[in-house]
């Protein structure tokens, strides 16, 4: 082949190669595949820019110089990590869900979806929460809907304010949703007393002593560790009664007893004290194991057996009897 020949079939490949490129077909046989990408859609960004804000509950200052998005149809966009410092709450988070809560999950969320949790119960928010700036956000209207209690927005001040939070207003807002979901709040309230030997269910729940706390733990026989809520769960399931996975939830059934009353086996449930002393929501439980302890876990060490003393009986709100 001539030179002049061999340069102008070069010119001709290059210029079909060229044309390829641009019709996304490349200049090999491979085709681009996108395996595993994220399919979610991000977050459409607000109709006006972020502005500076700050946070309140009732009357008591909790942040100042928030960051927060307002839309023209007159949605405000909160951010969710100070949102759950300003309830005393810790914010935890594994991919796009998110829970609120002290020594368990309280709220549970999850980034696009409308569907929400408060224990064990689903509730529907009016708009799901989204990442602005890869952070977790919610609007005012929807944070009312889960935590049951008016979170408003007061332009002219730029502030955002929480109405204190109160175990009243949850357990009637988890009455609401099991109705809901088509149950009736009697089933709620209600757990069949079956007959649980109660020294041997503590003698049983001592052999998890030490093992190891974690928030919203996931399940032991996987995990082999436990948050509040899911000790307790697994203690009583051992026994052939099976209650729900949160504290929250757990305080909605079985019998309530009197303090004076308590006797071993009984479900003991106490709020965590916190900046606002009227945020007393259910927020911890443990086992009353007789001789005014109980045993529990919800941090160092771990599962462990704690004297009913001073510092709790003022954290105590009630108790229930479910075997």
């Amino acid at each position: 082949m001539t030179l002049q020949k061999k340069t102008q079939w070069q010119f001709v490949l290059t210029t079909l190669c060229i044309t390829m490129i641009f019709m996304g077909e490349g200049c090999t046989n491979k085709q681009t595949q996108n395996i595993g990408a994220p399919t979610t859609t991000p977050a459409p960004a607000p109709a006006q820019a972020g502005q500076s804000a700050s946070m309140f509950v009732s009357n008591n200052s909790t942040f100042s110089n928030v960051k927060v998005y307002s839309e023209t149809n007159g949605l405000v966009w909160v951010p969710l990590e100070e949102t759950s410092a300003s309830i005393d709450f810790d914010l935890h988070y594994v991919g796009d869900s998110f829970t609120m809560g002290a020594t368990d999950p309280v709220y549970s969320v999850k980034m696009n979806q409308t569907q929400a949790f408060v224990g064990d119960k689903p509730i529907e928010l009016p708009q799901a929460p989204r990442l602005f700036d890869h952070k977790p956000y919610m609007t005012t209207q929807a944070l009312s809907t889960l935590m049951g209690t008016p979170v408003n927005w007061n332009a002219q001040n730029s502030q955002v304010v929480f109405n204190p939070i109160n175990q009243n207003a949850l357990s009637e807002q988890q009455s609401a949703s099991v109705q809901q979901h088509g149950n009736s709040t009697k089933q709620l309230q209600s757990l069949s007393v079956s007959n649980v030997d109660k020294s041997n269910l503590i003698s049983y729940a001592q052999n998890f002593l030490g093992t190891p706390y974690v928030f919203s733990s996931g399940p032991y026989d996987s995990t082999h560790t436990f948050d509040c809520s899911s000790f307790v769960q697994y203690v009583y399931s051992h026994f052939g009664v099976d209650l729900p996975r949160s504290s929250q939830s757990q305080a909605q059934v079985g019998q309530t007893v009197d303090i004076n009353n308590l006797q071993t086996g009984d479900l003991m449930f106490f709020y965590t004290p916190g900046r606002f002393a009227n945020n007393r929501i259910v927020g911890h439980v443990g086992i009353y194991a007789g001789n005014g302890r109980f045993i529990n876990t919800y941090g160092e060490p771990g599962v462990t057996f704690t004297d009913f003393n001073t510092y709790w009986r003022d954290r105590y709100l009630f108790a229930k009897r479910v075997a």
